[in-house]
């Protein structure tokens, strides 16, 4: 155990121990070269030399993962130091408490706040799945989650998380590729021999950990068992929400994320007072309508006619969402026709009109939308060419006039980059993807360079921060001069001006970058040059868009200085 005032690593001094446990012990300790506290795990000298190098193995796999990583949920891991017979992991300190401890304490926690920590759990988990390389987690469990005063969630311990390949074979590129997991939260692929660990991993483990926050029942010691079992008073709804999480076959579990996510926010919908009210409408409906069935059958149409209605049905929320000049109304009709008919794309299409129309999709918009579409993406996924224009405008209207603040992230300040837009870019990436993927789609090919675009954006400043960023920008470069030719042939001054920002912004931060991957002085002018055009060009009629234009405007100078000296060697003399 290190002493309180030791100094670890010639810069952290220790002040007080915070956490201990049967190998660690964790200290909040002040950096004397950033003045930040940080938390210091110590690992004490384990005598077994297997032992200690599974240790040391599974805290560098740790680290090098999550310095990868960009959610506000996953606390960094910056530093470690071996030292006086011991391993220093040093991180963020995250003040708080674990739901372990906080279960422990006060016993089962109430139902709003459980649903609360799943959904930020699932946004985390979504996050990590999602990634080039998904990420499965395959340990959470309350004491690997910590709750900060704020009411936030923090994701710790990634010890035994694993990074796969994508494809078929989902082979293991870091982490230990053993059947590891903790009993009873861990899913029984974690415990059979050649089994293959997904997304549905983890999503088994979250669904065993809101089991056990809900009726304080231990799952390896009792079981998971319908949650009303043990707590009758708990939803309904939620109950069968856990209980499809946590069913032991994955292909019967929710499939991602998001889905269990939106399962998580509707669960009262399914609970037993509303169905009974469901019951009860359907029973006076059905009243007054079995003349009508028993004609339809005996005529032989009862599946036509049926059709028919549903389409009838369709056609008239369709309507009155065309006809409605209020837009509220106009988005309730919409949504309606979505429910009504699911593998319909014309209601999203008509929606991201609404939504853009005034240049700016904000966030209650973007939330309605995303559960809408999450809740019926399976149904239209079955139209490949529909669904991959659908996810290329809806990538769009993400790209350009997504306005929310929830996903804006300390990334982009580490570039100097707007936040703003790197949340719009961040949150348009899955569904460039998407359409990139149907090579028949006619914006295949665009919607590529809007993904690699997305990529780079995400992905660059963890490559920066461990020294492997060569060789990117180039490409990189390339997609700018691919964005800003697209962009010239759109008649949307939006785009217009948002492809001359990003591009100048990039010129100006990246010039050494894009020289140093063999990128001339002269291409990055002309590219400056080009996107000072496609600005100047833009026809603004709102006062959003006259900044915009400005902005733009403004930065031309000074991109094209930081472009000159990019190419002034240290002593001053231009090459």
């Amino acid at each position: 155990m290190v002493g309180l005032n030791t100094v670890v690593g010639k810069r952290y001094k220790i002040l007080t121990q915070i956490g201990k446990g049967g190998m660690s012990a964790v200290y909040l300790a002040m950096d004397s070269s950033l003045n930040k506290q940080w938390a210091v795990k110590e690992i004490r000298n384990v005598s077994d030399p297997v032992q200690r190098d599974l240790v040391i193995k599974s805290l560098t796999v740790e680290a090098n993962m999550i310095k990868r990583f960009d959610h506000p949920a996953i606390p960094r891991i910056v530093d470690l130091i071996e030292e006086k017979g011991s391993l220093f992991v040093v991180m963020d300190y995250v003040e708080g408490q674990t739901l372990a401890s906080l279960l422990k304490k006060e016993g089962p926690q109430s139902e709003d706040d459980v649903v609360d920590w799943g959904i930020q759990l699932c946004d985390v988990l979504d996050y990590l799945h999602r990634r080039k390389h998904p990420v499965i987690f395959r340990d959470m469990k309350p004491s690997n989650v910590m709750l900060t005063p704020e009411g936030s969630i923090k994701l710790i311990d990634f010890g035994i998380a694993l990074e796969t390949g994508k494809g078929a074979d989902n082979k293991p590129l870091v982490g230990d590729d053993r059947q590891l997991g903790t009993p009873g939260f861990g899913a029984p692929e974690q415990f059979t021999e050649g089994a293959t660990v997904d997304a549905r991993t983890d999503i088994y483990a979250l669904g065993a950990t809101l089991f056990y926050l809900l009726t304080g029942s231990h799952p390896r010691k009792n079981g998971i068992v319908p949650i009303r079992q043990i707590n009758p008073s708990l939803s309904q709804g939620l109950e069968a929400v856990i209980e499809k999480a946590t069913r032991e076959n994955p292909d019967e579990r929710f499939q991602t994320c998001a889905d269990f996510a939106y399962a998580l926010k509707h669960y009262r919908e399914e609970d037993e007072a509303w169905r009974s009210a469901l019951k009860a409408k359907w029973h006076g409906f059905l009243g007054t309508s079995i003349a009508a069935v028993v004609c339809l059958a005996l005529a032989g149409g009862c599946m036509l006619l049926a059709n028919h209605a549903q389409n009838s049905d369709y056609d008239y929320w369709m309507a009155q969402g065309a006809q409605n000049t209020d837009d509220t109304a106009a988005e309730a009709a919409f949504v309606r026709a979505a429910e009504v008919k699911t593998t319909a794309t014309q209601p999203y299409e008509e929606l991201i009109k609404r939504y853009t129309a005034d240049g700016d999709f904000t966030d209650a918009e973007e939330q309605i939308y995303n559960e809408l579409i999450s809740q019926h993406a399976t149904d239209l996924r079955k139209d490949a060419d529909s669904w991959a224009s659908l996810s290329y405008d809806t990538g769009r209207m993400y790209w350009y006039y997504y306005s929310g603040s929830k996903m804006a992230s300390q990334t982009a300040s580490a570039t100097n980059t707007d936040p703003q837009r790197y949340a719009r870019i961040r949150a348009a990436s899955q569904w460039m993807h998407n359409a990139a993927e149907d090579t028949n789609f006619k914006n295949a090919k665009i919607a590529k360079i809007y993904a690699d675009i997305a990529d780079f954006n995400t992905e660059i400043v963890p490559l920066i921060n461990e020294g492997s960023d060569s060789g990117k920008y180039l490409p990189y470069f390339t997609k700018l001069n691919d964005l800003v030719t697209a962009a010239g042939q759109e008649n949307n001054d939006v785009i217009r001006l948002e492809a001359a920002n990003l591009t100048l912004d990039a010129l100006r931060v990246y010039p050494r970058k894009f020289r140093a991957d063999g990128v001339k002085q002269q291409a990055m002018s002309d590219l400056a040059d080009a996107a000072a055009t496609l600005a100047d060009q833009a026809q603004t009629t709102t006062d959003e868009l006259d900044a915009s234009k400005k902005t733009a405007q403004e930065a031309v100078q000074p991109t094209k200085d930081a472009i000159a000296n990019a190419f002034v060697d240290i002593k001053g003399d231009a090459k």
